[in-house]
């Protein structure tokens, strides 16, 4: 009887031991599910622009997370506390002008300050935060202290995600400081050469001499080469556009656009100045007739000039050949095999050949999809590289349903790619609205493999692009031009470069 009642007794310490690992097993799959769950409610809660909702999850998700996805959620945080801030300076625009410094004498700056003030007293507590009104001489600010970045910047030091955090500090002190914008742009170039960010910060330094608030002096030289760096990257853009040469020697600068304006500064020949107005009508001057144009120089003069005098910059007068981005894959579609393969490329296994062909532009060989419903198309080529990867493409949809205008598969059963469909563009399952019909840059990069940056014409549209699952394109290596049987496309493509 003892032995027949010990039997039970072990079976059931036996039972309750694997009733319990079970039971174990189910709460760490569990917490990882909903883990993942709250993780993507939260990015989602952000992309929505509810940040403090954001906040509120990822500080409960940062108290159990591992090394590994705390990462993201330490830089959402970041991200979310910084777009809240902007948010509650819209909210609070007329209180935050109540509170400048020149109205700190009067009951209306007292009532307005003790308001924000109290608001934020409780939000932080809501939060986890340390959000302070920032007492400034026209209008005050509403910025974090930086108690999550340091967090973050503290646990994950050599995080490619620290480069993003600081160029939006940059963003922000072009409104709060902007007396330390420039010195902190040399700062944040010196530190990343080869940012992706080259174009904003390109668009500040243009927008702060637009404005007046940009002081360059004794760094005309740095902020050049930034200038003709992002040019070099960036020939087509609207900021190259603006760059200007003066043809002239010693041409007169006016206050206003024509003979009669104000004498305001001179120009000397080979300037480089950068427009940032334009007359509306032309006007005869001696025996041409031209626009006005207001421009900037990185040294000091700002004004009219007449565009006798102006010649678009000539990047290959300024092009020194460090300056010059290296890729492994240069493919500007000079040479094909025959009329419907470019020469190192295959078509994709059961693809139609006849749906790629190229068209002359000018002395340009554009390549070309114009694929029907019912086949795939698609060219391929095998392309290893290490974690990090960079492509940029020139394309632009010119219609049918969609294209994927190129796309990168590391291996796995996954890639990264970029898709155009009329008026937008989408990249792992999200979607932007974009003039999909004009030509445009897309460069796709990634510093670790896990993640990749997009950017449109220089300018950052997403920073954190994971790879999906994907069926068709399954081999390693580069794909351009591509349409599923399930869809009828129709674009073009200037180049595709990789490294």
């Amino acid at each position: 009887m003892k032995e027949l009642f010990g039997g039970f007794m072990k079976k059931g310490v036996i039972i309750g031991i694997i009733i319990t690992a079970l039971a174990a097993l189910l709460a760490i799959a569990g917490f990882i599910i909903f883990s993942k769950d709250d993780l993507e409610a939260a990015i989602d809660e952000f992309e929505d622009g509810d940040y403090k909702e954001a906040i509120i999850i990822l500080n409960r998700l940062a108290k159990t997370a591992d090394y590994d996805a705390g990462e993201k959620i330490y830089y959402y945080r970041c991200r979310s506390i910084n777009g809240l801030a902007g948010q509650l300076e819209n909210r609070f625009d007329d209180e935050l002008a109540e509170t400048a410094q020149e109205k700190k004498d009067s009951e209306d700056f007292r009532e307005a300050k003790n308001d924000i003030e109290d608001y934020l007293e409780r939000l932080n507590m809501k939060i986890d935060g340390d959000l302070i009104l920032i007492p400034a001489m026209k209008k005050s600010r509403i910025v974090p202290r930086g108690k999550f970045y340091d967090e973050f910047t503290a646990r994950y030091r050599g995080s490619a995600l620290i480069e993003d955090l600081q160029f939006e500090s940059i963003q922000n002190m072009g409104k709060t400081e902007p007396d330390k914008l420039v010195p902190a742009m040399i700062n944040f170039y010196n530190k990343y050469p080869n940012t992706d960010y080259i174009s904003g910060i390109v668009r500040i330094l243009f927008d702060g001499l637009q404005s007046g608030t940009l002081g360059a002096s004794g760094s005309e030289e740095v902020l050049l080469k930034i200038i003709l760096k992002y040019a070099n990257r960036y020939p087509t853009s609207p900021e190259t556009g603006r760059l200007y040469t003066c043809t002239g020697d010693n041409v007169n600068l006016r206050n206003g656009p024509g003979v009669d304006g104000r004498l305001v500064g001179k120009t000397a020949k080979d300037d480089i100045l950068i427009q940032l107005e334009k007359s509306m009508d032309t006007t005869q001057v001696g025996d041409t007739r031209d626009y006005w144009y207001r421009v900037a120089s990185l040294k000091g003069p700002k004004g009219w000039i007449f565009g006798k005098f102006l010649r678009p910059i000539d990047l290959a007068h300024y092009r020194a050949a460090g300056e010059v981005e290296q890729w492994t894959l240069d493919e500007r579609f000079a040479e094909w095999s025959d009329s419907h393969t470019p020469l190192n490329w295959t078509h994709i296994p059961g693809g139609e050949p006849a749906s790629i062909n190229f068209s002359m532009q000018g002395d340009k060989k554009i390549a070309e999809i114009n694929s029907s419903k019912g086949s795939a198309s698609g060219l391929y080529t095998r392309y290893n590289t290490t974690r990090a990867f960079s492509i940029a493409s020139r394309a632009r949809f010119t219609g049918g349903d969609a294209v994927t205008i190129f796309a990168y598969a590391p291996g796995g059963g996954t890639a990264f790619s970029v898709k155009l469909s009329a008026e937008q563009v989408s990249f792992s399952g999200r979607t932007i609205p974009l003039q999909t019909a004009e030509w445009h840059e897309y460069r796709l990069s990634s510093d670790d493999g896990r993640f990749a940056k997009l950017i449109i014409d220089g300018e950052a549209v997403s920073s954190r692009i994971e790879p999906v699952k994907n069926a068709y394109l399954t081999s390693r290596g580069v794909y351009c031009l591509y349409s599923s049987k399930d869809e009828h496309s129709r674009a073009e493509m200037e180049y595709i470069k990789v490294r």
